[in-house]
């Protein structure tokens, strides 16, 4: 510990953060075109009109995006008066470099949220001076815009937005942890706790954060590659009901605060949420081609060759039904990870196999789990569409009291099926198919073998060989470890032995398609099995001062596949934004502390997990098993994001004393060779 007194964090009037609402808009001024009144946000390193909230990734024009109509209608004219308005402005002797573009950006997290954008990027440092100055150009631009849309009837009801943003928020960053291994880390590590419950102290006092924490993390992240390069960061996210105009008191009041340790921290607040890694996708008639395109690549929704009837460690589950939102329409529901195969000894019925995944990825398989509806802009379209979108559920439905109390076999007597392969990677797989013998018939090909492989995988799911297990026991939501760690566990019952595939761990042919060097694998590979816990993730961070290597750990998920990550030695505090509908918990009584993985520092930008690996379990580099995970969060513009997983013991141990005494023992599938299949 510290030699000086560790000091308390400065204070500030508490109030209300403001009306829950979802990633809330702040405008900090108003202005009227031809087509109505828009709203302006000038906040730290960015003007926007109208007000869209980070983080929002940008993509060139193309023909799903409604920047590809502004481009056809009206050329390069809006960048050339973005350009005539900017060389007007006096900027002294070292003028910025400056650079605009007619883009589309969208929401990273919402495919749906797609605006299109006259971009402006300025290098330079953004005083308020400059601020004051810059937002006449984005109000005159707008107003111009607009006025042109208004005057030209074939521009139909365009919404293009202008948005004025520093270099700074633009670039690409990586994040790894901080390396046990470097000077002072040691100390670093051990203060972390005092250092983190302070900075939340500091979020309580300012009615702009009060009740808006979503993380508080400590990672090495910056704009270089080389992970030793980035400064120490103590990262915090907020909710979007937080309002960022209040941000700048609160940001210098947890760095002056984290300065007092003489460690060389800096400080970073946004907006951002702890989502869980389960992937809610919309129904296959509502995706454009860009949004497949996304999907294939960054969730592995591309399905090769015919379907296989065995459900693997790894592989995509989720429920097997659709939802119905709220304005009758389907949605497909969440994708998430089938961890791995375990046995529990159940009093008086002995061993059973069942499937480990994460409570919330089943959560679609109950009475009352609700979807919304939502109009959005939809690329492509000039009216706005309704999409789903995931809401509380129903009360005192079966959902909602699972949620609270999770539910053993006798709660809950009817469920909906478990599914692999899920409906939605199957929608898709069935599009491409469709397209290939199209492809084939224009060509004048022969299509007869891509026509008996469609009609094979479509008897699959009609003949319902996708079902292969039921929801049979699940934790919910509000259960914690002995240390305050989130418990978000359930298990499937499998209908008969056939579908079980077991517990194989990637190949070194599965581990090279991924990029990663032999540095980077884990030593069992090829053939070998996931085995018994052999460390522990609490072991492992409990005593940092003897540590001198870095603890790997592996993953197999049903979205990013096999990755490589390392073990953070400090913990992340968080909440669920989820489960902030459940009434009467505090925030307090929210928040959780949790174990970190993150990007090999090799290569922070290949990702430990992303939606749909809810469920994975994580293995050292003997293949033994370390934990379940189940969530985590990617800062705005990081290449990669990290993830939080819970120890498997504190899993099993859990799923024991959740049963009341029924389940007297778990083990993984294989760990002992006289045992029995469960009956359906």
């Amino acid at each position: 510990m510290m030699a000086h007194q560790l000091p308390s964090p400065p204070t500030a009037a508490s109030g209300s953060g403001g009306t829950k609402r979802s990633r809330r808009t702040e405008a900090s001024s108003s202005s009227e075109s031809a087509l109505g009144q828009f709203g302006i946000s000038n906040l730290r390193d960015r003007i926007v009109a109208p007000p869209r909230p980070l983080p929002l990734v940008t993509f060139p024009s193309t023909s799903d995006h409604d920047s590809d109509q502004v481009q056809r209608q009206f050329g390069a004219e809006f960048k050339q008066k973005a350009w005539e308005l900017m060389s007007k402005i006096e900027m002294g002797v070292d003028k910025p470099a400056i650079h605009m573009d007619l883009v589309a950006r969208m929401f990273r997290d919402d495919p749906h949220d797609i605006q299109p954008t006259v971009l402006i990027i300025v290098d330079a440092e953004w005083t308020m001076k400059l601020r004051c100055t810059w937002e006449p150009v984005v109000d005159k631009l707008k107003r111009y815009i607009d006025q042109r849309i208004a005057d030209t009837p074939s521009a139909g009801s365009m919404d293009i937005c202008v948005e004025m943003v520093s270099k700074a928020l633009v670039l690409t960053k990586y994040l790894t942890i901080i390396n046990p291994e470097e000077q002072e880390s040691h100390q670093l590590i051990n203060t972390w706790p005092h250092i983190q419950d302070g900075i939340l102290d500091i979020l309580e006092s300012f009615d702009s954060t009060a009740g808006h924490m979503t993380a508080i993390s400590l990672f090495r992240l910056g704009f270089e590659i080389e992970s030793s390069m980035n400064p120490k960061t103590v990262y915090v996210s907020v909710d979007y009901d937080s309002l960022a105009s209040g941000w700048p008191l609160v940001l210098d009041a947890m760095q002056g605060y984290v300065d007092t340790f003489e460690m060389d921290l800096k400080v970073h607040i946004e907006h951002n949420l702890v989502g869980h890694h389960a992937d809610f996708p919309l129904v296959p008639s509502e995706l454009t081609a860009g949004e497949l395109t996304t999907r294939r690549n960054d969730f592995n929704y591309s399905l090769l060759g015919l379907y296989d009837k065995e459900v693997k460690a790894g592989s995509d589950i989720g429920a097997g039904c659709y939802i119905t939102r709220n304005d009758n329409k389907s949605s497909s529901p969440m994708v998430g990870t089938l961890g791995c195969w375990v046995q529990i000894k159940v009093k008086d019925k002995g061993w059973m196999t069942m499937g480990l995944t994460c409570y919330h990825v089943l959560r679609p398989c109950l009475k009352g789990y609700m979807v919304g509806a939502t109009k959005t802009q939809v690329p492509g379209l000039s009216e706005k569409v309704v999409r789903g979108c995931m809401s509380d559920p129903a009360q005192d439905s079966a959902c909602w009291t699972a949620d609270m109390k999770g539910f053993i076999p006798r709660d809950m007597p009817t469920l909906e099926m478990v599914e692999h392969p899920t409906r939605i990677k199957h929608n898709v797989n069935i599009t491409d198919k469709q397209g290939k013998i199209k492809a084939l018939k224009k060509s004048h090909q022969p299509t007869e073998a891509k026509e008996a492989e469609l009609k094979e995988v479509l008897d699959f799911f009609n003949n319902g060989h996708q079902y292969f297990g039921k929801p049979f026991i699940a934790s919910g939501y509000l259960r914690r470890t002995k240390t305050n760690g989130r418990l978000d566990w359930a298990l499937i019952q499998p209908f008969d032995d056939s579908r079980v595939g077991g517990n194989a761990l990637p190949t070194v042919q599965d581990w090279r398609s991924k990029g990663y060097m032999e540095i980077q694998m884990p030593n069992k590979l090829d053939g070998c099995v996931l085995e018994p816990q052999g460390i522990s993730i609490h072991d492992c961070v409990k005593d940092v001062t003897a540590v001198h290597n870095k603890v790997s750990g592996f993953k197999m998920g049903a979205s990013t596949r096999c990755t490589a990550g390392e073990l953070s030695w400090v913990k992340t505090t968080c909440t669920i934004t989820e489960e902030k509908y459940i009434a009467g918990r505090s925030q307090k009584e929210r928040r959780s502390t949790e174990f970190v993985f993150a990007p090999v520092q090799l290569d922070p930008t290949i990702r430990f997990g992303n939606r749909g690996d809810s469920g994975a379990v994580v293995f050292d580099d003997l293949g033994r098993v370390m934990g379940l995970l189940f969530t985590g969060e990617r800062p705005q513009q990081c290449a990669a994001g990290y993830s939080l997983v819970t120890p498997i013991e504190d899993v099993f141990a859990d799923i024991k004393e959740f049963s009341r005494g029924q389940v007297e023992d778990i083990r993984l599938l294989g760990e002992e060779e006289d045992t029995i299949m469960a009956s359906a």
